[in-house]
Order: structure tokens, then C-alpha cells, then sequence
């Protein structure tokens, strides 16, 4: 019995070490104080401020849109090469996930100092394409490896058997494939989402001049004067991420019902 009290006590005293940031910061955002000082006087003013504020909620904008454009390409990308992967002999398949983890071994850093050197090297200038291309070279291991694994667990009796019935390759993959990989898909491209939302170094080598993203924004309002702002729209993020991380369990758990049945 004591063992186990003390097994909980410590599990919670963790919890509490890594949460209580995250709970310090959603309260500053609801106080008056500019400071972050106490007493605490509570009000809604700083979520005001920051729908007035246009320079954050524009950075904000492109974060969601970069990311979106990023995780939809990863899980197009992915899901096609673990299918694409079926015909690949133990070899071929082991050479291919080793050159995809790599980026994963490889500093932020140093993958977006190299992104740059490549595009000043072939004389482009700065742009969204380009930007969205280095996106996706840092969150497509994370959606191939959720993807591939969702793969690997496919029943593949079910496949061979849709075949065997008279199903096309395209049939099959619309009925059997693609629900069965629909778990990891989303999982996949909910994970790389995070990832290119986050990314703060491959945006701030390769943005176009004039432009930001909210991690910079974030970054340049700390340097130069942070505001609770700041706090406002980073307990935003935290609630729309606990919301969207529900909503994907629900989905995915009815979905893996479905399969079942």
C-alpha cells in the first residue's frame, strides 16, 4: 500500500513539475497585471488587446496556414511511399528509413542553415514555396514514421482478400486501405501540423523579408519587450490543441470500432 501511495505521490509531483508553467502562464493571460506581478486582479483585457493587435494575429495566420499546407503535403508524401514501399525488398525498405530519420538527427540549426545556403546557391529569392518545402523536409519523418507503423499493424489478409473478389487496386485502396491507414494518416498529419507550427528556425532563415510567423513573433516581442499578449494567444493554441487532440481520439477510436465490426 505504500509502495503504491508513493508511486502516485511521485507520478503527480512529475506532472506538476512539467504542467505547472503551462498553468502559470494561462493565468497570467487573465491577469490585469502588464508584469505578470501579484496580487491577482483578473481580466480579459489582454485577449482584447490581441484581437487588435493585427502584426500578432497575422503572424498567427501564417503559422496555422504554413503548418496546414505542411502536414497536408507530409501525409500525401508518406502515405504514398509506406504504400509505395509493399514492393521494395527488407533492403531497400531498411536503406529508404534510414535516409527519412536522418533530419530527425540533424539540428533544427543546422537543417535550416543548409535550406538557405541551397537557395541562395540556385539564385532564388525568398519565398512561401521554398518555405513550405523546408517545412516538410523537418515534419515528413514524423508522419511517415506514425504512417508506417499504422501500416505495419494493417491486417493484410483483408487486402488479399478484397483482390481476390474482384476489387481493383483502386477499390481496394478506398475501402480497405485507406481506412485502415485513416488512424495514422491523421495522426501523422495532426503530429507534423505541431511540428512545422512550432518550427521557429527553418522559418527564420527562409521567410520572405517583411513577413513572420508566430514563433518568430513570439521570439522578437520576448527580445524587445514582451507583452501578455503573448500569453493570450499561447493559451489559445494550448486549449485549440487539447480540443483538436480530443476530437482526433474520438475519430479515431470510431474509426478502429468500424474496422472491427
Amino acid at each position: 500500500m505504500l509502495k503504491k501511495i508513493f508511486g502516485w505521490v511521485y507520478v503527480l509531483a512529475v506532472l506538476f513539475f512539467f504542467y505547472l508553467p503551462v498553468l502559470v502562464l494561462m493565468g497570467m493571460s487573465f491577469n490585469e497585471s502588464r508584469y505578470g506581478s501579484l496580487p491577482f486582479n483578473f481580466s480579459t483585457m489582454w485577449y482584447e488587446s490581441l484581437w487588435l493587435n493585427q502584426k500578432l494575429m497575422q503572424s498567427a495566420a501564417n503559422s496555422i496556414l504554413l503548418a496546414l499546407l505542411a502536414a497536408l503535403i507530409c501525409v500525401l508524401l508518406a502515405t504514398a511511399l509506406v504504400l509505395g514501399e509493399d514492393g521494395a525488398g527488407k533492403k531497400l525498405r531498411a536503406l529508404v528509413n534510414g535516409l527519412i530519420v536522418l533530419p530527425l538527427l540533424i539540428p533544427w540549426l543546422i537543417l535550416g542553415l543548409s535550406l538557405l545556403l541551397l537557395q541562395r546557391s540556385l539564385g532564388i529569392d525568398k519565398n512561401y514555396l521554398f518555405l513550405i518545402m523546408g517545412h516538410v523536409v523537418v515534419s515528413f519523418p514524423y508522419a511517415y514514421l506514425v504512417i508506417s507503423t499504422r501500416h505495419e499493424d494493417m491486417n493484410r489478409e483483408i487486402v488479399e482478400a478484397s483482390y481476390s473478389l474482384g476489387a481493383n487496386a483502386f477499390t481496394t485502396f478506398r475501402r480497405i486501405t485507406m481506412p485502415m491507414l485513416a488512424p495514422g494518416m491523421i495522426a501523422g498529419g495532426f503530429l507534423s501540423f505541431m511540428i512545422s507550427f512550432d518550427n521557429f528556425v527553418t522559418s527564420y532563415f527562409l521567410i520572405p523579408t517583411g513577413d513572420s510567423t508566430l514563433p518568430i513573433e513570439i521570439y522578437s516581442s520576448v527580445k524587445f519587450g514582451f507583452t501578455p499578449e503573448i500569453n493570450a494567444i499561447s493559451t489559445i493554441i494550448l486549449i485549440s490543441t487539447m480540443i483538436i487532440i480530443t476530437v482526433i481520439a474520438v475519430l479515431m477510436r470510431s474509426t478502429l470500432l468500424k474496422l472491427v465490426k
